[in-house]
């Protein structure tokens, strides 16, 4: 199995899990925004990722995120469900059900905090993604979980038999570039492709296939700037581009670990943009924190309106 066997490319997002203000996972939110996912015309969804704040979630809840996902998409769009956990035996059943579910496919970053060696992450993911047929993603974001897999590493890791793609998160452009050039023929690459580089590598066939988003702020615009691109359209997916560019640069402020944005954790960051713009983004859970600095959800205002969109009850500047 390579990247010959899967057809995945575009936008596709990563939701956010919404969670009420005393913790409770709220599954009618969460199905709304799988709903407003597929309506906005994303190529693909991710469930349990490090956005949807897998580690805070039980076996149990992670199962029924998935379900709900995997049924509100309906066939429309593939549905990779992450399966990540630090001991793989916790990991094979959540992705022996992502298959009986009916997912597309699975992604695993390397065990969280581990630090495994090249033996011992080979032996993780063989165990993991042999636990079914799906297809499989690798998932690199050392700033989430510790562990960087190199290059080197990562070819090895090709020659598990279900593993077509990489989710490749890990920062630096040099780190995208260098990635598409060594196992992009092999390999699905999405990396940090909706911005003027990656326009550059579609009209020029460099390589790359996708960007994984957190969460969907543009709306349809996200999954647009692809059909732009692809359709020869350029001017119009560079606006895009733009309007992104600017959003993010005042969300993230001068944080650099992808992780932790200007007004507080990636996740509440994201649910707080949602709900200024009328979606349901829901409240964090623990250990996370909302966002309710009355002047940091002012500045977030204010930066949606800037990017063209309408907020909802949003307070001023």
């Amino acid at each position: 199995m390579d990247r010959n066997d899967v057809d995945w490319k575009g936008y596709f997002t990563a939701p956010v899990t919404p969670f009420t203000e005393t913790g409770e996972l709220d599954e009618a939110a969460f199905r709304g925004v799988i709903a407003h996912a597929v309506k906005s015309g994303v190529h693909g969804v991710l469930v349990n990722g490090s956005t949807g704040e897998w580690f805070s979630q039980s076996k149990a809840e992670r199962r029924t995120l998935a379900e709900i996902a995997i049924g509100e998409a309906a066939g429309r769009i593939p549905v990779i469900v992450g399966v990540t956990c630090t001991q793989a035996r916790d990991a094979v059943p959540l992705a022996e059900h992502a298959a009986e579910a009916g997912a597309d496919a699975v992604m695993a970053s390397p065990p969280p905090m581990a630090r495994p060696t090249a033996k011992e992450l080979d032996t993780y993911y063989r165990t993991v993604f042999g636990a079914t047929d799906l297809p499989a993603w690798l998932y690199n974001f050392p700033q989430d979980n510790g562990h960087l897999i190199d290059l080197d590493q990562m070819e090895s890791l090709l020659d598990i038999p279900t593993v077509v793609a990489i989710k490749q998160s890990a920062p630096g452009i040099d780190t995208l570039v260098n990635t598409i050039e060594r196992v992009g023929g092999r390999a699905i690459v999405f990396g940090h492709l909706l911005g003027k580089l990656g326009l550059s590598f579609i009209k020029s066939g460099f390589g790359g296939d996708g960007h994984f988003g957190s969460g969907l702020l543009l709306g349809e615009a996200m999954p647009q700037f692809f059909e732009h691109a692809w359709a020869g359209r350029y001017d119009e997916a560079a606006q895009i581009a733009d309007r992104f560019d600017t959003l993010m640069t005042v969300m993230l402020g001068d944080r650099k670990d992808g992780y932790n944005w200007a007004f507080g954790g990636m996740q509440p960051t994201l649910k707080a943009a949602m709900n200024l713009l009328g979606q349901q983004g829901g409240y964090p859970r623990l250990p996370k924190l909302p966002v309710d600095d009355v002047t940091a959800l002012a500045e977030i205002a204010a930066a949606l309106r800037d990017a063209g969109l309408e907020t909802v009850g949003a307070q001023e500047d």
